[in-house]
């Protein structure tokens, strides 16, 4: 699962240093597969919202601190993934924001969340 987590954020870090480019957000995980957590398409979309526009340090914490309470003993891959899976697609939506800036911001938030989580 680290792989994933790190393979996600090295596309994101990847396709920021392209800026003819738009912004490509990963896809959800099928939830039928074991070791995915269990949330629906509004779940991540409520999600992705308060990530996105809140002080991101407790909102990352809050959002990690819930996901570990309701999936006792989910792997902290899987944590980073859902968050930023979440979290891109209300980046990628923002209007106000530049492709470039777009991209910024999904960079840092990856950044910030793996040293968070792990």
């Amino acid at each position: 699962m680290l792989r994933l987590a790190t393979l996600a954020a090295a596309a994101l870090v990847a396709s920021a240093a392209s800026p003819a480019f738009a912004l490509d957000c990963p896809k959800p995980q099928p939830t039928a597969k074991p070791g995915i957590l269990k949330e629906t398409p509004a779940q991540m979309t409520a999600v992705g919202k308060q990530l996105a526009s809140s002080d991101t340090f407790n909102a990352i914490a809050s959002a990690t601190a819930d996901l570990r309470l309701r999936y006792p003993g989910v792997e902290s891959a899987e944590v980073v993934n859902y968050l930023l899976t979440a979290y891109c697609p209300a980046v990628a939506a923002d209007s106000k924001l530049s492709e470039a800036q777009k991209k910024a911001a999904v960079d840092g938030f990856a950044a910030k969340v793996m040293r968070q989580v792990y």
